[in-house]
């Protein structure tokens, strides 16, 4: 028990705090606006006053919006401190695939049928595949970068403009990969969907600023306390979180749904 604990202290110690514990904070909320969609999914079957106002409120919306941003954001900067961003991207997109094909399954194989939601590119996908893009120039100097992120940002408004004219308002994930819903219900999209644009930008921004902020990969922020640990530990394992969370939400909700 004594090693547990130091293992955790040193590794409180040794890792750039800040953004642990920002990441945790951003963890917890990805996981309330989950538990919050499984209530009203398969409790309520959308017809709660209180889960229905919050799930489509134009508050949720940009929150949710923000927190994606800021995500990626702080992936980037693990990017820049990672040393194997082409291994992160290849299991992250592995990981993404079988989340595909489980949800595809379990709706044709199961009992629980069309309660079981399908997932076809969320923010898993997205990291893997905006991790991935990055590993490709890594090894560019900053300032090429800031030329990537603009190409990038040329694209996504290029794509926006085109969805625009010649979306007929179905959903398609091989089409909607691209584009970005800010109003995700008019969007149609399905399950976790996220699209890759513009959350790459904001990855790239992330390893931007990570180059000039943590070029020595060292905490620039020095003060710590104790209250910062345990939302540190959740921000070290956002990853874990995420999938745990979603399968363990899926199992006992459906479960309910049965007996409900």
């Amino acid at each position: 028990m004594g090693k547990i604990k130091e293992k955790y202290l040193s590794r409180f110690e040794s890792r750039i705090h800040e953004i642990d514990l920002f990441r945790g904070f951003l963890i917890l909320l990805v996981v309330f606006d989950h538990l919050m969609w499984f209530i009203n999914y398969y409790c309520f079957h959308y017809s709660s006053g209180f889960l229905t106002w919050y799930w489509n409120s134009e508050l949720r919306l940009v929150v949710r919006q923000i927190v994606l941003m800021l995500f990626m954001f702080t992936c980037g900067i693990s990017c820049h401190l990672s040393r194997n961003n082409y291994k992160r991207g290849m299991l992250l997109l592995g990981l993404s695939l079988f989340v595909t094909l489980g949800t595809h399954i379990l709706q044709l194989t199961t009992l629980f049928g069309s309660r079981v939601v399908i997932i076809d590119i969320n923010i898993l996908g997205v990291i893997a595949l905006s991790i991935l893009l990055y590993a490709l120039c890594q090894k560019l100097r900053t300032k090429d970068l800031f030329f990537v992120v603009g190409l990038l940002i040329l694209f996504y408004v290029l794509i926006t403009m085109t969805y625009n004219i010649y979306n007929d308002g179905s959903y398609n994930p091989l089409t909607s990969i691209f584009y970005c819903p800010f109003n995700p219900i008019k969007a149609g999209y399905v399950g976790d969907y996220l699209p890759l644009f513009p959350y790459i930008i904001f990855l790239f921004l992330g390893v931007i600023f990570a180059r000039y902020f943590y070029k020595d990969k060292k905490s620039i922020i020095t003060k710590k306390g104790k209250w910062e640990r345990p939302i540190c530990l959740l921000g070290r394992h956002t990853l874990i979180i995420y999938v745990l969370h979603e399968i363990i939400f899926t199992g006992i909700f459906m479960l309910i749904s049965l007996a409900i």
